[in-house]
């Protein structure tokens, strides 16, 4: 089936399901697919599709656009998660989530806008940090807080540009930036134990270092990953 949306002919490729509603999705090659009830009608079909012209539009020109537009955590189809690339798909939704299976990361979105898909990533991205956080967090208060007798941190998760993260010893508190997600795990961990040594050392001295090698010998290695 073709059908002329904003005032150009578009393919649809049309599947017949047990379904009770209908679906829409646009495909990367900016063809769209509907999946709907098997005895749709294709009046219905094209009724369906000119309701949801506006979405259309802006879906098949977010993805005409997307090697052209930066956005926070996404970078045209394909996104780096924990150093593992992941590309993007796009789906109709009444609730905004994400959804990984293998290297295929879908979005589930109530429209996409630029604003929307980054806010949507950003929770997903902050969830994903905080649980890294709650099972990486329990042998450095025990090597570093406890052994030294320190009060444990509180460790939050912020979108930051220009830091991996920072410490504030007087305050008790770390922040890890949300753009540690794109980065392997080791990567991660060793921002975390480079904060939780700050509680220690306040600046980047030699003792600093040393201490750093002493919990973690390969550091190097991880700190690269992020350059």
């Amino acid at each position: 089936m073709e059908v002329m949306i904003g005032g150009k002919m578009l393919t649809v490729q049309v599947l017949y399901k047990r379904n009770k509603h209908m679906y829409l999705r646009v495909q990367d090659d900016g063809s769209l697919k509907i999946t709907c009830p098997l005895r749709t009608t294709d009046d219905s079909i094209r009724r369906f599709l000119h309701e949801k012209e506006a979405w259309i539009i802006s879906a098949v020109i977010h993805r005409k656009k997307a090697e052209e537009i930066h956005k926070e955590g996404i970078d045209g189809p394909v996104i780096y998660w924990l150093g593992e690339k992941k590309y993007v798909r796009y789906e109709q939704s009444k609730k905004d989530s994400v959804f990984i299976d293998g290297d295929i990361m879908t979005f589930y979105l109530k429209d996409t806008e630029e604003q929307r898909i980054q806010r949507v990533f950003r929770k997903y991205a902050s969830i994903r940090l905080e649980e890294m956080i709650r099972e990486s967090r329990e042998s450095w208060d025990e090597q570093i807080c406890e052994a030294y007798r320190l009060p444990l941190p509180e460790i939050n998760v912020k979108h930051m540009k220009s830091r991996w993260g920072v410490c504030y010893p007087q305050k008790r508190r770390i922040t890890l930036s949300l753009r540690l997600i794109h980065y392997p795990e080791q990567a991660f961990r060793y921002v975390l134990l480079h904060e939780y040594v700050h509680l220690l050392v306040p600046n980047h001295s030699a003792d600093f270092y040393r201490i750093v090698q002493r919990f973690m010998p390969h550091y190097k290695e991880y700190r690269a990953l992020l350059k």
